[in-house]
């Protein structure tokens, strides 16, 4: 078996230039139905929010499906234990912590850690880290942050998250340090609830299509 490095995330992020961010009705009877939508959209990946206790239940459920299970808002080492309980080893941060790294590192679980300043950008890539989220991206400026951001840093790619919609992906990869876009615009509340899985497969498809056309004309 090949050594995956715990920083990096460069063979998912080529073939998954859209991360679904599953944040709102995080329910575990919604679970089996939403992960087959998004594989018949062309996904294979699923970032699950640990903003809810729910969320828990729904990576339980999911963990044994062919979609990679990402956990999203890590927040502490006993989130990054129980997730190595369950056998995940994908997880990210909201933010910039160290420590958190550092747990990731011990337990194997490949971390791609929010940032949202040249300071912490800078620590990442002192850490070993080459991909990170910017995060909330919309609120910190959007793409003219980013621009101004990554200027003193080249080595560096970035996976903006918050504020993403698909009106705005062509300004995100128009600048080729960006290897993906996090967003929840295509699991949209209203049609989770409503269980519309061809309209959001539609919707979930669509968006994928787009980013990989936008990723692939920015070289």
């Amino acid at each position: 078996m090949s050594h995956v490095s715990p920083f990096d995330w460069s063979s998912l992020l080529a073939e998954q230039p859209l991360i679904p961010v599953w944040a709102s009705a995080v329910m575990p009877e919604l679970a089996e139905d939403l992960a087959a939508t998004l594989l018949r959209a062309g996904y294979g990946v699923l970032e699950v929010t640990l903003r809810e206790e729910a969320a828990w239940e729904v990576l339980a459920q999911l963990r044994s499906t062919e979609i990679t299970l990402v956990a999203g808002s890590v927040r502490t080492p006993k989130q990054l234990q129980r997730l190595k309980d369950l056998g995940l080893t994908l997880a990210v941060t909201p933010g910039w912590c160290p420590q958190l790294c550092t747990v990731a590192q011990e337990l194997g679980i490949r971390l791609l850690p929010g940032v949202a300043t040249p300071g912490e950008a800078l620590q990442a890539s002192l850490q070993g880290y080459r991909q990170v989220k910017l995060f909330p991206a919309q609120a910190l400026g959007g793409p003219a942050y980013l621009q101004a951001l990554r200027a003193p840093l080249p080595e560096m790619q970035f996976v903006p998250t918050g504020g993403v919609d698909e009106s705005s992906l062509a300004h995100w990869f128009a600048m080729p340090c960006v290897v993906a876009v996090g967003g929840s615009w295509m699991l949209p509340r209203e049609l989770l609830l409503r269980r519309d899985w061809s309209i959001l497969e539609n919707l979930a498809a669509r968006s994928l299509q787009a980013a990989k056309e936008l990723k692939q004309q920015a070289g």
